[in-house]
């Protein structure tokens, strides 16, 4: 017997506490190497790159495992909508971290946990305001098949 499809509001419930807890695991992620990678010296810029490639994998097999995907012959055009969000995402966070190493470096000389820290709240809090933006590309343009209700 297939599983009743979930519409309405259900459905969104539904994906925005999956989508929440596969951004936590990929955020998880990608902090981790962020402050590893800055904290060592890498540049922000550098820094960022790696920790979007370190979560960006896990939280598209997660989100597409929650939107149900569209089967291999939509991997390849799901692939890349989801990847220009991505980078999208990535390049602004890029440019915020930039920004905030400047402005760190200029108020914190020689205090290099102060910079660390004013440069990562800027890596989370790029990440953050994208939530939202990203639930909706996601559900509007990345995973659009939607699984069809038994005919009977």
């Amino acid at each position: 017997m297939a599983q009743p499809t979930v519409t309405g509001r259900a459905r969104y419930w539904r994906l925005i506490s999956r989508f929440a807890a596969a951004s936590v695991v990929a955020t998880g992620i990608s902090q981790v190497v962020f402050l590893l990678t800055y904290s060592l010296g890498a540049s922000p810029v550098v820094s960022t790159v790696l920790a979007w490639l370190a979560g960006a994998i896990p939280n598209f097999t997660l989100n597409r495992r929650t939107w149900g995907g569209g089967g291999r012959e939509a991997l390849r055009g799901e692939l890349l909508r989801y990847g220009a969000i991505s980078v999208g995402t990535a390049l602004l966070a890029a440019g915020s971290t930039h920004l905030a190493e400047v402005v760190a470096t200029s108020a914190f000389p020689d205090t290099r946990p102060a910079q660390v820290a004013v440069v990562w709240g800027a890596f989370i809090g790029t990440y953050a305001v994208m939530f939202v933006v990203k639930f909706v590309l996601i559900d509007k343009l990345v995973f659009t098949r939607r699984p069809q209700p038994d005919a009977r």
